[in-house]
């Protein structure tokens, strides 16, 4: 339990029924963000309370992705392709074929760097804003919509990825249902996602940086994450922990230094934006398999 918990029940209202365990009897009050965030008494499931009548702050339009939660998502290009690099080397450790689907692909810049190493790649996208920047300026095969109602007729696939994306979603549960059926027999399903459970989320209780986000509806730990799996029909080969590279415009803007807006200006003006290898542990990453 969160050191800044309440022992009080959270008040009655919207629904709360963890999403794990089915109970909405002990459902707990951590504290309040932008919105409560709880937790549920027999599982331990930590969530914010669902958005009433489903109204969300923002649609993952441009402001989200330029001056929101990034600096500027596209700034983050070449990071994620040094990142994508050791990614998919892991992938071919564990799969034979080379049809990829990245489920919340954003701009596509993963897929951008699958595709020029060979694999045969698709996307999903929600934000109308980054699944056009797919289409139009890199010419990917991106829709837009939601892995809760995925499009009719798509394959199957050897590889599907949900990378910080599960944490938003309104029913997991649903979403890793809809991606085992569209995964090969023998196919691999990666995703990451911030660990409650760790030490840095410990340390910084209510102000750890994944309750910044006001469009984070679940905190998972590894515990939590592994019940969901067995539940959905996945046996996990792998979890890790291990860091990535970073935009050092990304670190200033999450910083929250009162100098880092300037110097982001500045950064940009110089053309200026190196990538920095960065591990705070607090952000895991499962490698599962389907159980047909």
């Amino acid at each position: 339990m969160n050191p800044n918990a309440s022992t009080k029940t959270a008040s009655a209202g919207t629904e709360r029924t963890c999403l794990i365990c089915g109970n909405s009897d002990k459902i707990n009050l951590l504290f309040k963000l932008s919105r409560p965030i709880l937790q549920c008494g027999v599982c331990n499931l930590v969530f914010a309370e669902p958005f009433i009548g489903g109204t969300k702050p923002d649609n993952y339009s441009e402001s989200y992705y330029r001056s929101g939660i990034y600096a500027d998502y596209l700034e983050d290009r070449p990071a994620i392709h040094k990142n994508a690099v050791r990614t998919l080397e892991n992938f071919e450790r564990y799969v034979q074929g080379r049809a990829l689907f990245d489920v919340g692909c954003a701009a596509g810049f993963f897929l951008e760097a699958a595709r020029a190493q060979g694999w045969i790649v698709r996307g999903l996208e929600f934000s109308e804003y980054a699944s056009e920047y797919a289409r139009r300026e890199l010419q990917l095969p991106v829709e837009t919509g939601s892995i809760l109602s995925p499009p009719t007729e798509l394959p199957l696939f050897d590889v599907i990825t949900l990378w910080d994306t599960i944490e938003h979603l309104d029913r997991p549960d649903l979403a890793l249902s809809n991606i085992h059926s569209l995964l090969n027999p023998q196919g691999l399903f990666t995703f990451s996602t911030g660990d409650y459970g760790s030490l840095l989320r410990r340390l910084t209780g209510k102000k750890w940086r994944l309750f910044s986000d006001p469009t984070h509806n679940f905190f998972f730990d590894e515990q939590t994450l592994r019940r969901l799996l067995s539940q959905t029909g996945y046996k996990i080969i792998r979890v890790q922990r291990e860091g990535k590279w970073v935009s050092l415009s990304m670190i200033l803007h999450q910083s929250g230094l009162p100098f880092a807006t300037r110097l982001h200006k500045w950064m940009r003006s110089k053309r200026f934006n190196p990538s920095l290898y960065v591990n705070l542990r607090d952000v895991i990453t499962i490698y599962a398999k389907p159980i047909k």
